[in-house]
């Protein structure tokens, strides 16, 4: 193919901009010059072209590489039997990757790389039993919270075009590996191309479980556990189970309830010899037996005060079903044993190596080492074929062809590129695509990009027009249209679909534009798609773009109302004493009367004045098909009475009252029947039985959205969490006994039984006895000015005061505890900080469940004891002549 005639000015911004549509899924925005973007821009984006060849500052900025994994943990992402076959062909084994086919199907050299990059990654996770539970919320949440904008339905719905394909998932994740990248996919692909949905630790368990539901892992039995009130053993058929696990055998040798009410055991038996069997089931409480899909024993036992039974049968050599329910009534402990005996098999317990939770047993797990030899073999291969240009962004030796200096039809531009040349098997059109967009490209008079087209640029590259329309391209395509819905009632397509994109920067302030793209700043709860976030790296210049494309500032007329006259008003109009607008808007996060829509007190920080103002004008305009009503049609108001009738004095009367936010005083007939305690400018304290923080909780709401709880029994700290506080109608609703739980996100925990303790040796068993510790007096707690709760304590005679306030660090969200000693504490004291999975992140920092971030100030070594997720952080506190002081950061 011969080159193109190289244009330059607008002739050549028109090439660039030619819609060709490839299997990338390129959608086109109208630019301000009647054409969409490039195929061939985006091919040389997504095949990170630049790693290798070097673009100048002019073609950068019409670029935008999609840079590769890290792979320095690379075992935590990637099975190694999967990722040999993946290094042998790519293409083969995750259709439409972005990643070349290097290796021309060398399973030799794909099998030495392995070793080697495996031997530099920490252990993989191992394969883990999957919760069918945990999978089925899952599959709710990917089908529902935006996963489906880009990738395939999983739940047998028609295949939508233009997917970025999954791998098999379960051949090529474990579980943990899994649950750590949905939580922060940046940090293994900082690309942004696979963005964060700011998943909860819950959510992403759940969403691992559902991808990795057809994982198979060697268990005797599966245990499906419940947690709901029974009236009979058959309410188990109808009943949703809380969790499934794997266990050892048909006994109680393990818990048996696993914290629940009933648990439902489900094996395969393999029978040896054909003859007749004879079970036996022994219980503590109503249970019964099924082999074979058919109950033969306990079908009566509800009012048992124990089981014993026994059933005799005839069965043939191979696998039979069984299966066991068992509910707990009354307070004995719960007991459960299966027993057989039959030709040869004098009565026992039915052996564990003869059960399996599958029809088909499973072959034992077998773990990966990576071989020196041939993970030396692999560190030569890498650096042969330069994978460190794209995956550690190291210039390639010796340096290939700069852009500019690139061929049409030659090198990685040919249709079959010669060993060792990447190969990412283009298409005709494609490699057509890539010749214009080179030639274009290298062109003398090549412009910057509009503010017009560098938008256009972003918005397909990240696949935004995959949910959002600009300038009437894009938006939610027909195939995929079903999975955006809403959990609200009676709100139409404004409640399901994102929002659209025009006249966003003339909409929205600045700052709360960057909070959206950089923070997932959020105010539609109904909407049950999320605004992913891609990267502040990648999408904090899109502020300043849509800003300097929509804003159309008007002056804001001055009005010589006074503040509280205007406050006074604006509670008016939106009360039931006025226009109602809490009919249908939310209000300080109380709910409204019918469709429950945007906060209102939301819309100072979000929205510019000016637009307010024209928006209450006729919102139709902005919004075409709204139902938000015209409440000032063609600038009449419809309360002639207040204010005179002046349009102007209302709209500024409205502004100045929400203006007040968390702090505006509720407005005339708010429905409050949820009774949420809602934090305004100082702390709220609460008191009363809480959720993990017992009987003589206290619970503290900051300013800022965060929460804290503490047990004034055991004095620990129980629990802190962001977002919104607490709802106490349960306390009311239910004579006083009502246990209320955190309204926020992610709660997270801190350890049951005392937080204190004096240990002779920073190994000795920590003191698990519920209640109040020895030795220790909880004496209440003081209130600051801002209503900031300091507790009061005694341990071993040494009085203690502990506080915690809101970190005041810009960028920073959590608490900094103060633990102060008034007097000297005992020698060999110990407080536990936290317990669960501990991963050090430099000098006294730990990771705790990948949730919250630990920071210990001063010269306090803190030990960190146990494995796993039992791990405990303790930290020795030294007796002074006076006082001691222990601080403490909780960060998220």
């Amino acid at each position: 193919m011969a080159p193109p005639t190289k244009p330059t000015g607008m002739t050549t911004l028109r090439i660039i901009l030619a819609t060709l549509a490839g299997p990338w899924g390129v959608t086109s925005l109208k630019a301000a010059d009647g054409a969409g973007p490039h195929a061939g821009l985006e091919l040389i984006s997504n095949g990170n072209c630049t790693a290798c060849h070097t673009a100048s500052a002019a073609q950068s900025v019409w670029i935008t590489p999609a840079t590769a994994p890290k792979l320095e943990n690379v075992g935590q992402h990637a099975g190694a039997a999967w990722l040999q076959r993946f290094l042998a062909s790519p293409e083969t084994v995750k259709p439409g990757t972005n990643m070349p086919n290097l290796l021309r199907g060398d399973a030799g050299k794909a099998e030495a790389l392995t070793h080697y990059l495996l031997s530099k990654s920490p252990p993989a996770p191992k394969a883990a039993f999957p919760d069918k539970s945990a999978a089925a919320r899952g599959e709710s949440l990917y089908h529902r919270i935006g996963c489906v904008a880009c990738h395939d339905p999983q739940n047998g719905s028609a295949l939508p075009s233009a997917s970025v394909p999954l791998p098999r998932m379960e051949e090529k994740w474990a579980f943990d590996g899994l649950r750590k990248f949905l939580m922060d996919p940046l940090a293994t692909r900082p690309s942004g191309r696979m963005p964060s949905l700011n998943l909860t630790s819950a959510e992403a368990t759940d969403i691992a479980h559902y991808l990795l539901r057809g994982t198979k892992v060697p268990a005797a039995v599966e245990a499906s556990f419940y947690s709901a009130r029974f009236r009979s053993l058959e309410d188990l058929d109808q009943t949703e189970t809380s969790h499934t696990a794997p266990a050892p055998g048909l006994t109680s040798s393990a818990p048996l309830l696993d914290g629940g009410s009933a648990v439902r055991l489900t094996t395969w038996v393999n029978v040896g010899t054909t003859g007749r069997y004879r079970f036996f089931l022994t219980a503590s409480s109503a249970s019964r037996f099924a082999i074979d899909g058919e109950w033969v024993m306990g079908e009566d036992t509800w009012e048992s005060p124990q089981v014993s039974e026994n059933h005799a049968l005839d069965l043939k050599a191979g696998s039979h079903e069984l299966k066991v329910d068992f509910v707990k009534r009354g307070k004995k402990e719960p007991t459960l044993t299966v027993e057989w005996e039959g030709p040869g098999i004098p009565r026992s317990p039915v052996p564990a190596n003869l059960l399996s939770s599958e029809k088909e047993p499973v072959a034992p797990l077998t773990e990966f080492k990576p071989d020196p030899a041939k993970a030396e073999q692999g560190r030569a291969i890498y650096a042969a074929m330069n994978c460190a240009s794209c995956h550690e962004a190291k210039p390639p030796a010796p340096a290939p062809p700069a852009l500019a200096a690139l061929t049409s039809g030659k090198g990685c531009l040919s249709e079959n590129p010669p060993a060792p040349l990447p190969h990412y098997q283009f298409n005709g059109t494609q490699r057509a695509a890539l010749s214009e967009a080179f030639a274009t490209l290298t062109a003398a008079a090549l412009p910057a990009p509009t503010a017009h087209q560098g938008l256009s640029l972003a918005l397909t590259h990240f696949r935004c027009t995959q949910c959002h329309v600009r300038d009437g391209q894009g938006g939610v395509p027909a195939d995929r249209d079903g999975f955006f819905t809403s959990n609200a009632d009676d709100v139409g397509d404004e409640g399901r679909l994102p929002p659209k994109l025009d006249g966003a920067g003339d909409k929205l302030r600045p700052e709360w534009i960057r909070r959206v793209l950089t923070e997932g700043a959020a105010v539609r709860p109904y909407l049950n798609t999320r605004m992913p976030q891609f990267g502040a790296a990648h999408t904090s210049h899109l502020t300043d773009l849509l800003v300097s494309l929509d804003r159309k500032a008007d002056p804001v007329p001055a009005i010589p109302d006074a503040p509280d006259l205007q406050r006074e008003a604006g509670r008016k109009i939106t009360g039931t004493d006025g226009l109602s607008c809490i009919g249908c808007h939310q209000f300080n996060r109380q709910p409204a009367h019918a469709l429950q829509v945007i906060d209102l007190t939301t819309s100072p920080q979000r929205l510019n004045e000016d637009w307010f103002r024209r928006f209450l004008r006729d919102p139709n305009r902005f919004n075409p098909g709204t139902r938000m009503p015209a409440l000032w049609p063609g600038g009449h108001s419809l309360l002639p009475a207040l204010l005179d009738g002046d349009t102007d004095r209302q709209h500024a009367a409205l502004w100045t009252y929400l203006a007040d936010g968390p702090q505006a005083k509720f407005p005339e007939g708010l429905s409050r029947q949820s009774m949420e305690l809602v934090v305004g400018g100082e702390a709220v304290v609460y008191r009363g039985k809480l959720w993990e923080a017992g009987f003589c909780g206290i619970a503290t709401g900051y300013p800022g959205q965060l929460n804290a709880a503490f047990d004034a029994e055991e004095m620990r700290l129980a629990l802190v969490w962001k977002g919104r506080f607490l709802n106490v109608s349960p306390h009311w609703s239910s004579q006083g006994m009502g246990r209320i739980r955190p309204l926020g996100d992610d709660p997270v925990l801190f350890p049951h039984g005392p937080a204190f303790a004096i240990l002779t040796h920073p190994t000795d068993p920590w003191p698990t006895a519920a209640g109040a510790p020895p030795g220790m007096k909880f004496h209440g707690y003081q209130l600051d000015a801002l209503k900031r709760p300091a507790f009061l304590y005694t341990i071993a005679g040494a009085d203690l005061e502990d506080t915690l306030t809101p970190l005041a660090a810009p960028g920073l969200q959590g608490f900094h505890r103060t633990l102060h000693f008034n007097t000297p504490p005992p020698s060999g004291l110990h407080l536990r900080v936290a317990a669960g999975t501990l991963t050090s992140t430099g000098a006294g920092q730990w990771r705790l469940n990948g949730q919250l971030t630990l920071k210990l100030a001063g010269n306090h070594p803190a030990t960190v004891r146990g494995k796993g997720d039992q791990q405990e952080l303790i930290l020795p506190i030294s007796p002074t002549a006076k006082s001691s002081t222990l601080e403490i950061d909780y960060v998220w």
